[in-house]
This record gives C-alpha cells, sequence and structure tokens, in this order.
C-alpha cells in the first residue's frame, strides 16, 4: 500500500515540475491513445463467418430465434437474406440448427402431421399431403452439389368412379442452380426418375424439368443414347471455349475475350468390310493324283453286242484273244489367289466440322474533354497472331471446312445479374486497423522524445579559468587567495578566486581538459624565467 501511495506521489511531483506546454503534450497524446484503443476494440473484435446467405424471411426468423436462444451473437446483413456469426461459433451455430432442422429452406414437409388436427375436411388433408410432397422433394433435389434450391409442383387429377378415360398426374420442376454449375443429363434424368417414384402413377415423361433462366433441362421421349450424344457436343464445346478463352485472355485480359464454338459431329458407328484380291500372287491349294487300270489278261468278247446277238442263226462274236490291257492316270491341282479382308468399325463421334467466333475487347484511351474513353480496336497484325493462336488450339483442320472468324469491337459492362447472394462487406477497410496502430505507435514514440527533451538538465557552463599571463602574476594571485577569507571578493579588476584546495582540483581538472593550452603556457613560463 505504501509503495503505491509512494508510486502516485512520485507522478504527482513529477506532473508539478513539468511545464504547461508539456502538460497540453501529454494530455493530447493520452486522449489520442485511449482513442485509438477504443476504436481498435469496435472495430478489431471477433471476425465475422456467414452462417447462411440467401435465407427465406420465415426460415431467417427462425434462425435468429434459436441463436438467441443459444446466445450466439449474429449480425443481419443483406435485408435479412444473410445471418453471420463468430468465425469460431460458425461450426456449433450449424450443428445447433441442424438438430432443430433449420433452415427449412422455406418449404414444409410431413412435419405438417405432426399435429393431429381431426376438424380438417378430406380436402384439406389431400391438400396438405400434396404440400408435404412437395416440400420433400424440394428438398431432396436441393441436397444435389450443383442446385441451391428446387420448386416442386404435381398435379394429381380427381379419380372419378364412373369415368371413362383416367387422367395422368404430372409434375414439374424448377431448379435454381449455383453460380457457373449446370445439370448434366443425368442429373436431369435422375431427377425426372425421383419425382416420378414419389408420386403414385406419375411416368417420367411427364415430368418437366427446367432452371431458373427458363432453360428446358428435361427432354421427354429422348432416350439415354440421344441425351449422352448432346452431353457430349455440349461438354466439347464448353472444354474448347474454355481453351480458346484462357489463351487469350493472358494477353487481353480476364474478360477480354468472348468465345462461342459450334462443333458438327457425326455420331454414326460406321462398320465396313473390304476384300481385296491380288490375282498377281497365287498359292498351290491343293493336289491331287489319281491313276486307274482297265482290263485283265485273256480272251475279250468281241462282235454285236445287245438283242441282235440274240436271234437264232446269228453268228456269235467270238474271242479277241489278242486285246491288251488300259491303264488311267489323273492329277489335278488347285489354285488359291491372294485375298484380304478389312473390317473398319468407325467411331461414334467424328467432329465433321467446327466453327468459331471470337470477340476480343480493345483498348480505351481517356478523352480530354471528361466525355467517354474513346475505343481502339486490336491491330490487324495482332488478330492475325489471335487466328493462329485458336486454330492450334481447336486442332483446325480447313479440309472438313472448319471456319474462324476474329473481330476487335468495344465490350458493353453490364450490371451482375439478379439472384447472386452478396457477399457482406467489412465493416472497415482491412487496413484501418493496421493504420490506426502504426498512428498510435508514431503518437507514443513522439511523446516520449518530448518528455525526454523536457526532461534534460540544464547545461551549467563551465567557468573557465584565466591563467596569469607572467610567473609574478600567478605568485601574486596564489598569495592573495591564501591571505583572503573564502568567499571574499579580490581587490582590483581580477576575478574572485576560491580556496586554494578549490582552486588546486579546478587547475587539475583544466590541465587535464586543456592539456595542449597547459603546455604552451608553462612554455611561456620557462621562457621568461630563462630570459
Amino acid at each position: 500500500m505504501d509503495g503505491l501511495k509512494q508510486f502516485f506521489t512520485q507522478i504527482r511531483d513529477g506532473w508539478n515540475k513539468t511545464g504547461p506546454r508539456l502538460r497540453a503534450v501529454t494530455v493530447f497524446v493520452l486522449l489520442v491513445v485511449l482513442t485509438g484503443l477504443g476504436l481498435l476494440a469496435s472495430l478489431g473484435g471477433a471476425q465475422h463467418g456467414i452462417l447462411f446467405a440467401g435465407l427465406d424471411p420465415r426460415d431467417g426468423a427462425a434462425v435468429v430465434a434459436a441463436l438467441d436462444t443459444a446466445k450466439i451473437p449474429y449480425r443481419i446483413e443483406s435485408g435479412g437474406s444473410v445471418i453471420t456469426v463468430p468465425t469460431t461459433e460458425v461450426g456449433r451455430a450449424r450443428m445447433l440448427l441442424a438438430e432443430q432442422d433449420l433452415p427449412r429452406g422455406g418449404n414444409v414437409g410431413f412435419e405438417l402431421f405432426a399435429e393431429q388436427n381431426f376438424g380438417l375436411t378430406d380436402f384439406a388433408q389431400r391438400v396438405n399431403y400434396k404440400r408435404a410432397l412437395q416440400g420433400e422433394l424440394e428438398r431432396t433435389i436441393g441436397s444435389i452439389a450443383a442446385v441451391s434450391g428446387a420448386r416442386v409442383h404435381i398435379t394429381t387429377p380427381e379419380r372419378a368412379v364412373f369415368e371413362d378415360e383416367i387422367s395422368t398426374p404430372t409434375a414439374s420442376v424448377t431448379v435454381d442452380l449455383l453460380p457457373g454449375r449446370r445439370l448434366t443429363s443425368g442429373n436431369v434424368g435422375a431427377i425426372t426418375y425421383l419425382v416420378a417414384a414419389a408420386v403414385d402413377g406419375l411416368a417420367a415423361n411427364d415430368v418437366t424439368v427446367l432452371d431458373t433462366g427458363g432453360n428446358l433441362l428435361s427432354r421427354p421421349g429422348t432416350d439415354a443414347a440421344t441425351a449422352a450424344a448432346l452431353d457430349y457436343k455440349r461438354d466439347l464445346e464448353q472444354r474448347l471455349e474454355k481453351r480458346v478463352r484462357d489463351l487469350l485472355e493472358r494477353t487481353v485480359g480476364v474478360g477480354g475475350a468472348q468465345v462461342t464454338i459450334s462443333a458438327d459431329i457425326d455420331f454414326n458407328r460406321v462398320e465396313t468390310t473390304e476384300e481385296i484380291f491380288d490375282p498377281e500372287q497365287t498359292a498351290v491349294r491343293s493336289e491331287a493324283t489319281q491313276e486307274a487300270y482297265e482290263g485283265k489278261p485273256g480272251a475279250q468278247p468281241q462282235g454285236l453286242a445287245g438283242a441282235l446277238a440274240n436271234e437264232p442263226g446269228a453268228e456269235g462274236g467270238g474271242l479277241n484273244r489278242n486285246a491288251a490291257n488300259s491303264s488311267r492316270l489323273v492329277k489335278s491341282k488347285n489354285y488359291e489367289v491372294n485375298r484380304t479382308v478389312v473390317h473398319t468399325t468407325g467411331p461414334g463421334a467424328e467432329v465433321k466440322r467446327l466453327t468459331v467466333a471470337v470477340l476480343v475487347d480493345g483498348t480505351y484511351t481517356p478523352a480530354e474533354d471528361g466525355t467517354e474513353p474513346v475505343f481502339s480496336p486490336v491491330p490487324a497484325d495482332k488478330l492475325a497472331d489471335f487466328q493462329q493462336v485458336v486454330e492450334h488450339a481447336v486442332g483446325y483442320n480447313a479440309a472438313r471446312g472448319d471456319r474462324i472468324k476474329i473481330s476487335s469491337v468495344p465490350f458493353v459492362n453490364r450490371p451482375p445479374g439478379e439472384g447472386a447472394v452478396p457477399i457482406p462487406e467489412p465493416p472497415f477497410p482491412a487496413w484501418l486497423p493496421y493504420a490506426v496502430g502504426g498512428g498510435v505507435l508514431a503518437l507514443i514514440a513522439a511523446a516520449m522524445v518530448v518528455l525526454r527533451r523536457g526532461r534534460r538538465p540544464e547545461v551549467v557552463p563551465q567557468q573557465v579559468l584565466q591563467f596569469p599571463a607572467t610567473v609574478e602574476a600567478a605568485q601574486e594571485a596564489l598569495a592573495r587567495a591564501e591571505n583572503s577569507e573564502p568567499g571574499e571578493l579580490p581587490e582590483g579588476d581580477q576575478p574572485a578566486l576560491p580556496d586554494s584546495a578549490s582552486l588546486r582540483e579546478q587547475v587539475i581538472q583544466t590541465v587535464e581538459a586543456n592539456p595542449e593550452r597547459t603546455a604552451e603556457i608553462v612554455k611561456s613560463w620557462i621562457g621568461q624565467e630563462a630570459s
């Protein structure tokens, strides 16, 4: 306690000893330091991260109520569609809200039937069931990676007992895609079959899928092979467009080139069988030799044969005993002509022609009168270089009729499309805390310099002793100093001298401080005595 009291006493004594100018500077520095610390405390608080964005008003109110109950600080931005919490609380807040099934996405599911209401009519029950089914489908479709939200509308006709023709139910799905994302034909087919399987009697061909831009995504009656072919064509075009755009933006800057490519693709699979004969080249296929003997040794019959020989009175033929034996030799060779059989199967997707259109932005020169900048197109020689770059990037082939057109035109900056979730901007620039801290440190350093200058001890001018010019004068001065009292003024114009002890100490200090001057004086004394 005494030490603390002594500390405050020293502060008070030091304050009383300072001048008014130093007091004003000290007060100003303290005020600036306190203001800077307060500003840093208010701005440099906990950093906030986005908890949810694009919230429905109903979901936003439920989320805020849950955060209030959990005592988690939050901020509401962008008109209530974005809620931020401290970055250290984002994970805990999301787990807490997930436990309460929040946010629900602005739709309701089968929780409509959580509370039993016996006063509802049969029609109201059917309407609630349809609402719950649509809400559950919207949640399921919204969980797809490329989809940020979905709306499902189901139409179920009423069934009559004596109705001849039974109407089939239909459904339509509207998906809100994330920026830069798209649905493949497989995704669209999955959504179609998901909705068809969830509704009794609904066929997949009766489900229509479109996006928020009004583009029809489903193609009723289109088989899987056709859908796959269209996806292949679109993927090829987008891949080539990205390749060309990336190359051009290296030179003209990001957003300075627009590329559109149309690919004509033949998806017919061709199988060709070709048989080639070469008559100049032959080979023996087979060779056979056959030898036959006819007749035997002895008499050979001769004469007529047949009915005349059997008539009465006819002469017999007799025997020819001189007839010889006969033989036969048969040789055969079969030759085969050289033949080549080629089976060729063409690719299932062959590019027949590419058509490329490229728009390149030029340069803009500020006008002197303050009007719109003057546009300067890209020079023709540079466009020719771009032409060659694009040809190599897309695999240009003049034989198949590829065409490329590059033009330099001024681009029109359009406002960003609606529907994008705005990113909340920080309430202060990122450099502001560092600037405030640097300013406070500079003021503290300036205050320390001022305080140090104010506390410097006053420089007392050192008394310079004047040595007597001659030895006689010095002896007289010493004699007067010994005879006089301490503090007594000397007579005449001689300065007052202290006592001999003090004088001796001062002489020693002066000699040590000015050795050269002392040496000159002693030399002059020696010269006077010698003369």
